[in-house]
């Protein structure tokens, strides 16, 4: 499980030194991570894409690119899950699928993309090798481009429910859980929690066709939120809540349901 940010690997001769220099270098990574990103790095279409996305190479490196199609699933706790790309459902042409990006420059990838059915999901893993560190390490870095082949009807207000919300006052966090009970696909662009005279927010993310999903708020007042604003791209959703009571939420953990999301640092689904 991983989120949409970079997956790295590094290989060199004597492993053990690799290991170290990672374990003490986390610092050294951060220059040759930062050089190399994928723009857009998600993409939402009706139906249908006829686009592109670009990588940016901004290393003193020429970096070799592979280009790899995968499917993906998101977990209730926003963590992105690697799967098997759907080639009987899904079809997608790419311009190359394998490339080379000079030193400091932008490759453009053009692609087409259709389903049988929407809404479906599906993303571009390019594999860019060649970069180093300042200690010598051979990096291998994963950039994922996200596509989304959203349905024509979009989602419906009265298939979005709010679950429930907890606080989490030593972690100074609000988790909201929310439910998709429809079959069409659907993005929150913003929630907003809000008590008078306090207010939180979270960015957008997606919600899938009759999933649930935990959303995160940071919420240090002592005072509980007791409204909640959750804007999706045709309508707004206004409404009271109150925080589970805490007998319940041990309730729920005890019987293994609505786990609210993993710890920080965990990684999440944007």
């Amino acid at each position: 499980m991983r989120g949409f940010g970079p997956n790295v690997t590094t290989s060199r001769g004597d492993s053990r030194r690799a290991r170290l220099a990672l374990l003490l270098g986390a610092l050294a990574l951060a220059p040759a991570l930062a050089a190399q990103t994928v723009s857009p790095p998600i993409a939402e279409y009706q139906e249908r894409a006829r686009s592109s996305f670009q990588l940016v190479n901004g290393s003193i490196f020429p970096l070799s690119v592979v280009l790899e199609l995968k499917g993906l699933d998101v977990s209730e706790q926003g963590e992105v899950i690697d799967g098997p790309f759907d080639s009987s459902r899904v079809s997608v042409k790419l311009s190359a699928t394998s490339f080379r990006i000079p030193p400091r420059s932008t490759y453009t990838v053009f692609y087409q993309a259709t389903a049988d059915s929407t809404p479906a999901w599906f993303q571009i893993i390019a594999a860019l090798s060649g970069a180093r560190t300042d200690e010598g390490l051979n990096l291998r870095i994963m950039l994922p481009h996200v596509v989304y082949l959203n349905q024509r009807e979009p989602l419906r207000k009265d298939d979005v429910r709010i679950r429930q919300v907890r606080l989490d006052p030593g972690a100074k966090k609000a988790r909201i859980e929310l439910e998709n009970a429809g079959p069409r696909l659907g993005r929150v662009q913003e929630l907003v929690l809000s008590s008078p005279g306090a207010e939180g927010r979270t960015g957008g993310f997606p919600l899938l066709p009759r999933r649930r999903r935990w959303a995160e708020v940071d919420w240090a007042p002592a005072v509980p939120p007791t409204r909640l604003v959750a804007r999706f791209a045709k309508f707004t959703l206004d409404t009271a809540v109150a925080v589970t009571p805490p007998a319940q939420q041990m309730a729920d953990s005890a019987r293994g349901t609505d786990a609210p999301p993993t710890p920080a640092g965990a990684a999440a689904a944007r």
